[in-house]
């Protein structure tokens, strides 16, 4: 592998992670909007139905693409707790 082939790897996988980010930004904005309907219906900032659902799917998903199924779910649970955490901010403020 030569260096120019290794810089030009390197930088695509430097734009594959922006893009991730970004689309995990978009993901936040999306969720944040779900902790205000919760919030204002009173509705728990945890739903395990609905995490065990994704669950599931996250693991079809990965298998699909050739990920591994423990590396996504790691992935997930990542997400989805910070998501919990900030659902319970949001229940918060609107008890406020």
């Amino acid at each position: 592998m030569s260096g120019d082939e290794l810089r030009r790897l390197r930088a695509e996988i430097d734009s594959l992670d922006e893009e991730v980010i970004r689309i995990l930004a978009l993901r936040f904005i999306a969720t944040g909007k779900v902790g205000i309907i919760k919030a204002a219906q009173r509705l728990e900032a945890v739903d395990p139905s609905r995490e065990a659902e994704q669950a599931k799917r996250y693991s079809v998903l990965a298998t699909r693409h050739g990920v591994s199924i423990e590396l996504i779910q790691k992935v997930f649970r990542a997400v989805i707790d910070e998501v919990v955490v900030n659902h319970q901010a949001i229940q918060e403020n609107t008890l406020k």
